[in-house]
């Protein structure tokens, strides 16, 4: 099956190993996480919460995810420069605080082509970045 349309655009397919993957990685770690895949506009292709995980972790991957996409960077860019007291301390505060500088979001590409981003929370910072690299992983293998 296609991971993109001919246009370029994330699948469900590819949204599907993205989500499997985030799960493996998270249950490989004792965790239980919600994965959040969006298209290049930030609109949700799939979401996915684990049994266990904290109901507040779909919203958070959400909007890791949502950044990820308006950004085309990693949330972890973010997450310093947007402390108080940092260069981008009003950069949320401005765009209405719907972005997450928060680790665990990350762009995603095909062929070198922005489709769009994952969103992990339910884990330490660190953890939900390994999901969602695992499963930025899993879906290159896939290709």
């Amino acid at each position: 099956m296609p991971l993109t349309h001919a246009t370029l655009e994330l699948t469900r397919t590819a949204a599907q190993i993205l989500v499997q993957a985030a799960h493996q990685a998270a249950f490989s770690q004792g965790i239980a996480v919600a994965v959040v895949v969006v298209d290049t506009g930030g609109h949700p292709i799939l979401v996915d919460r684990m049994d266990s995980a904290a109901t507040c972790a779909v919203p958070l991957a959400q909007s890791k995810a949502e950044t990820a996409a308006a950004t085309q960077s990693a949330t972890e860019v973010w997450f310093q420069s947007t402390q108080p007291g940092a260069a981008d301390w009003g950069m949320n505060a401005a765009l209405g605080g719907k972005y997450n500088a928060m680790p665990g979001g990350l762009p995603i590409e095909i062929g070198g082509a922005f489709v769009g981003a994952i969103g992990v929370s339910g884990g330490a910072a660190v953890q939900d970045v390994l999901c969602a690299r695992a499963a930025i992983a899993a879906l290159a293998k896939a290709e």
